[in-house]
C-alpha cells in the first residue's frame, strides 16, 4: 500500500475519533481548509513540515500517523537535527553510502547528493523509503527519537 493511501486512512481515522472537522483542524494548523480536505481525500500527502506539525499537534509519532505503527501516542519528540547531519550519521552508523542507497531504494543519486549537501530536505514518502531501507522508524530517520524502532 502506498504512503499516501496509508496516511489517508490513518488521518481520517484520527479525524473521526477526535470528531474534528477539516475546517477546525485547518484553523488549528494554520492552513486553508482545502489543504486539509486534500489530505482527507487522499489527493495529497503533506510535506514533511506539515506532517511534523500534525504529529506534534496530535501527540503521535510520524510512524503512527503514517500507519507504520499502531503505537505512538503521548510522544514527545526531541529537537530534530538538520537532515544533512542526520543523513551523514545514518550512512556512517549503517555502513553504507549514497550509491548503495540509490541502488537499493530507487531514489535518484542527485536527490541523495542534495540531501547530503543540505540543499533540500526529503519528502515524506522518501523518508518512509529510507526508514524501510535502514529498517528503523521514521522518527529515528529524522532524529526525533533515539530509539531505532
Amino acid at each position: 500500500m502506498s504512503t499516501l493511501t496509508v496516511f489517508t486512512e490513518r488521518f481520517n481515522e484520527i479525524l473521526s475519533e477526535r470528531e474534528l472537522k477539516p475546517s477546525v483542524l485547518a484553523a488549528l494548523l494554520g492552513v486553508h481548509k482545502n489543504t486539509v480536505c486534500r489530505y482527507a481525500r487522499g489527493a495529497q500527502l503533506p510535506d514533511l513540515r506539515m506532517a511534523l506539525t500534525m504529529a506534534d499537534h496530535f501527540g503521535f509519532t510520524l510512524d503512527y500517523l503514517l500507519g507504520r505503527s499502531d503505537e505512538g501516542g503521548a510522544f514527545a519528540a526531541k529537537e530534530r537535527e538538520v537532515f544533512k547531519d542526520r543523513f551523514a550519521f545514518l550512512m556512517k552508523k549503517f555502513g553504507t553510502n549514497k550509491y548503495r542507497i540509490a541502488k537499493a531504494t530507487g531514489l535518484h543519486p542527485s536527490v541523495l547528493y542534495r540531501w547530503q549537501e543540505g540543499k533540500c530536505s526529503p519528502e515524506l514518502d522518501s523518508i518512509v523509503i529510507l526508514a524501510d531501507y535502514f529498517d528503523c522508524s521514521v522518527e529515528y530517520i529524522l532524529g526525533r527519537s533515539g530509539n531505532i524502532r
